[in-house]
């Protein structure tokens, strides 16, 4: 799932770096216009561009958050199960909520309050990790 969300996050990375470094195509000039026509407050939006970059990354953040929180809740001996059959696991999550948190903080398209409450849920759900770990016993590097 881990390696999954990274591999999907890589693809992001990509669209994301390769939108912010084409060059903007040149503007054809308008013909002049005879009378001016007014215009109203132009209402700020996100390019679609920076909503599909901000949605991708929504969705393995939340995918994120999800599975951290799944085990944040487990009990005792689903968690041991759990953590003895996929040993890296906890290690794995952590590593990419590092490089979530990370990208975020870099991407100018990710500046957003949504991504920073899906960000503090994620810090959160990771708290709650490491208190069911430490309550079960598992110490998990």
């Amino acid at each position: 799932m881990v390696r999954r969300m990274a591999a999907a996050l890589a693809c992001l990375l990509c669209a994301a770096c390769s939108t912010v470094s084409s060059p903007a195509p040149t503007p054809t000039p308008a013909p002049p216009t005879a009378t001016p026509v007014p215009q109203g407050t132009p209402v700020p939006t996100l390019d679609a561009t920076t909503s599909d970059i901000q949605d991708a990354f929504l969705t393995n953040l939340n995918d994120l958050t999800s599975d951290v929180e799944t085990l944040a809740t487990a009990q005792c001996t689903d968690l041991t199960a759990e953590t003895s059959a996929n040993p890296t696991e906890v290690a794995e999550m952590r590593g990419f909520a590092a490089t979530l948190q990370r990208v975020a903080s870099t991407q100018a398209a990710l500046n957003s309050d949504d991504v920073r409450s899906s960000l503090s849920d994620l810090t959160q759900a990771l708290s709650q990790l490491d208190a069911n770990l430490a309550n079960c016993g598992i110490k998990a590097s």
